[in-house]
């Protein structure tokens, strides 16, 4: 699970550098349109949405998507790390107790 969780990483920051670069090259269709609104446009009005809108859309929700898939595979990862932990140590003490028994 660790190449995975590495592979959807980087994938993860070159995904949001190409999310910050579409935003910034989104024109400004919104004017006046401040804390309470105002704009002519509605949100979700009848206009039809550019290629650039669409491609900035799907890129958010990839951005979403792998975002929830990597706080899976991190909790997956703490647990299974918790386990070995635990584990380990319950070994450890029933080995030390192992050996003092059979001696008798």
């Amino acid at each position: 699970m660790g190449v995975l969780a590495t592979i959807l990483t980087v994938f993860f920051v070159i995904l949001c550098f190409f999310l910050v670069i579409l935003v910034l090259l989104q024109s400004d269709k919104s004017s006046g349109m401040g804390l309470l609104g105002g704009s002519s446009q509605s949100t979700f009005g009848s206009s039809t949405a550019d290629v650039v809108t669409k491609i900035t859309s799907v890129m958010v929700a990839l951005f979403f998507i792998i975002g929830i898939a990597l706080a899976v595979l991190e909790t997956a990862q703490m647990r299974e790390l918790k386990k070995g932990v635990s584990g380990s140590s319950s070994e450890l003490r029933q080995s030390e107790q192992a050996p003092a028994k059979t001696e008798q």
